[in-house]
């Protein structure tokens, strides 16, 4: 297996390879995040397949609150979702978060669903960066 600083720089390489040749939407994020929690000992597969599956939850639990019409925790959500891709250093979509966390949630529907989309885009990103580090590290 790759030591800390090893793990970091394969880490880092797929990330940018990945972000380079794809020509699908990008989110971006700050992968020395990442690279700090490797080198602080972090199993970054496990704590990108734990981020991915908060996520997946609270994007869904975003979606579900209109349908329940329980406009009470979108601010909570919502706030969760901005810590979340802080850990990632996705700092543009972590501020869109936060400003959609202080407005009223019925006013602002279009731009959840277009925040939802960026959301979703940054955890199929990770995931495929995690991917591609798992086959190039084993």
């Amino acid at each position: 297996m790759f030591s800390g600083n090893a793990q970091t720089l394969l880490f880092t390489s797929v990330a940018q390879s990945l972000d380079s040749s794809s020509s699908a939407p990008f989110e971006p994020f700050e992968s020395r995040y990442l690279d700090a929690l490797s080198e602080e000992g972090v199993d970054l597969n496990a704590f990108l397949n734990n981020w991915r599956q908060a996520m997946n939850d609270d994007l869904a639990r975003l979606n579900a609150l209109p349908l329940e019409g329980d406009f009470d925790h979108f601010h909570s959500v919502l706030h969760r979702l901005s810590g979340a891709v802080a850990l990632v250093g996705a700092h543009s979509l972590m501020d869109a978060l936060r400003r959609a966390s202080m407005s009223p949630p019925e006013h602002g529907a279009a731009a959840i669903a277009a925040l939802t989309v960026r959301a979703r885009t940054l955890v199929t990103q990770l995931e495929a960066t995690s991917r591609a580090y798992r086959s190039t590290s084993q």
